[in-house]
């Protein structure tokens, strides 16, 4: 079980890493395909990356969709998001191989990677690993800023695409630049919007693992990561919101995302807090009755042998609960 910063084994779901987990039909977040392998680590295409890349080309293909741009162009938004992706990815596992960590599976999907990466070093070395993706497709902005901004006559929807419109896309399309300059608007236009989603305190995007390692000095580990998983609750209401109100349906389908990391990472800390903290000495705690004691070996008995997914809403409340009593919370919880 995966209960510290260096992930380990049975990984899957723990921070937003999923990399673990064998493919369940009924937890889509483990839903993936191998795809191929860079310097010996294995790639995989998550299912929420290809059905975002369907839907899009499906709905820009069919005549009197709105918020679409044509199968070319669409095609050509879809390869940039790829390469934006494999950006993040690389940056990823370059700054934490250079603090001594390392990122064990590329699990793509559009916002970056869905593995939780090997982190060691100092707090601050493993922040700055956490933030080089961020920081990596900051500095591609900036890069793309210049010539686009000096292509289009401005900066706002011009070097910068405002993120909630193409309607600077369609503008630059009229003057004919070339497929040229039009690649590159893309490619700052869906570098700008992963920008801002990665920033969101929730797992497992950027911000989200930048809180974390942010936290555990001054914290702790545990503490750190229930924070964190908190934080992303909060993120994906608010996502929820605006996607429901805006009619997007891809922040409806990353408000799910964030819930159900948060939701799986709280669980799988209640394991290794139950699995890592001793009973309290001082008499008051009262020892487990038999009965509960073999439903509570049995419920560690079927995580070991079919991951946290298996488990009940039933059993995932006595689980907390127990790991509640011995952190000598209320004994009586159920």
């Amino acid at each position: 079980m995966s209960v510290g910063p260096s992930g380990g084994e049975g990984g899957g779901g723990f921070a937003g890493d999923f990399r673990s987990e064998r493919s369940v039909a009924r937890h889509p977040m483990t839903w993936s395909l191998p795809l191929f392998q860079v310097r010996g680590i294995p790639v995989r295409v998550h299912a929420l990356f290809l059905l975002l890349v369907a839907v899009e080309l499906l709905r820009s293909a069919l005549p009197g969709m709105p918020r679409t741009l044509g199968l070319p162009p669409t095609l050509v938004l879809m390869t940039c998001m790829v390469a934006v992706v494999l950006l993040h990815e690389w940056s990823r596992t370059w700054a934490h191989r250079r603090c001594g960590g390392d990122l064990p599976e590329w699990l793509l999907w559009p916002l970056g990677g869905l593995c939780h990466a090997i982190s060691e070093g100092s707090p601050r070395q493993r922040f700055l690993a956490a933030a080089a993706p961020w920081l990596v497709q900051g500095a591609l902005a900036v890069v793309l800023a210049v010539p686009l901004g000096a292509e289009t006559g401005r900066w706002i929807d011009g070097g910068i695409p405002v993120p909630w419109s193409l309607d600077g896309f369609r503008e630059l399309s009229l003057r004919n630049p070339g497929i040229i300059w039009e690649t590159l608007w893309l490619l700052q236009w869906w570098n700008v919007v992963s920008l801002l989603l990665q920033a969101l305190p929730a797992f497992p995007l950027t911000g989200g693992r930048c809180l974390m390692a942010w936290l555990e000095p001054h914290r702790g580990w545990s503490e750190a990561v229930r924070v964190t998983a908190r934080a992303g609750i909060g993120s994906a209401v608010g996502i929820l919101v605006i996607g429901l109100a805006a009619g997007l349906w891809p922040l409806t389908v990353l408000a799910l995302v964030l819930w159900l990391s948060a939701r799986e990472t709280l669980d799988r800390v209640d394991v290794g807090d139950f699995l890592q903290v001793d009973p309290p000495s001082t008499g008051s705690e009262p020892e487990p009755s038999m009965t509960d004691q073999a439903e509570l070996d049995r419920i560690l008995a079927k995580i070991k042998a079919h991951g946290m997914e298996s488990l009940g809403w039933r059993e995932r409340r006595r689980l907390k609960a127990a790991t509640r009593r011995r952190q000598g919370g209320d004994p009586g919880t159920r």
